[in-house]
């Protein structure tokens, strides 16, 4: 009789387990398609024509035309992640990331904001007219915590 009682007990358990996941939500906005979860939600700010928010990340993105920056000597990936960076004065490593035809540049940097300090990933992507630059944002010390999440939502990047 414990055995089942414990069973039970386990089953119900495990069940309510599984179900706390959040659900996937798809955003769409400034030529960037994403899926984050449900726990996130779009605001209207003025950084960035498409930003969401969750209780301890944000994402943001914005979009800029090849040729509009080609008169700065931006023409490639490479040329495009380093002017954002050097545009907020950060100086980070800046790694390169393919998998299958999903490819793009990123970089890690902290900021500070109203005396508390965030920590980012960086992501730049190359559509066809249009280079893209993201970012993904919670807590510095929560940085770590969160980038094979971060990684995981970027697989979900579309780009015009």
């Amino acid at each position: 009789m414990k055995k089942i009682m414990f069973l039970v007990v386990f089953m119900s358990l495990l069940v309510g387990l599984v179900g706390c996941g959040k659900a996937e939500k798809t955003f769409t906005g400034a030529g960037v398609t994403i899926t984050l979860t449900e726990a996130f939600v779009e605001k209207e700010v003025v950084q960035a024509p498409l930003y969401l928010e969750s209780p301890t990340q944000i994402f943001m993105a914005l979009r800029e035309t090849k040729s509009s920056l080609a008169g700065y000597g931006i023409s490639t990936l490479d040329d495009y992640i380093e002017a954002v960076l050097n545009n907020h004065g950060k100086n980070s490593t800046v790694k390169s990331k393919e998998e299958g035809d999903l490819v793009y540049k990123y970089a890690y940097y902290e900021s500070e904001v109203n005396d508390q300090t965030f920590g980012y990933m960086l992501l730049t992507f190359e559509g066809k007219d249009h280079f893209y630059s993201m970012n993904f944002g919670c807590l510095a010390n929560k940085l770590e915590d969160f980038k094979e999440k971060f990684f995981d939502y970027a697989k979900t990047i579309k780009v015009e």
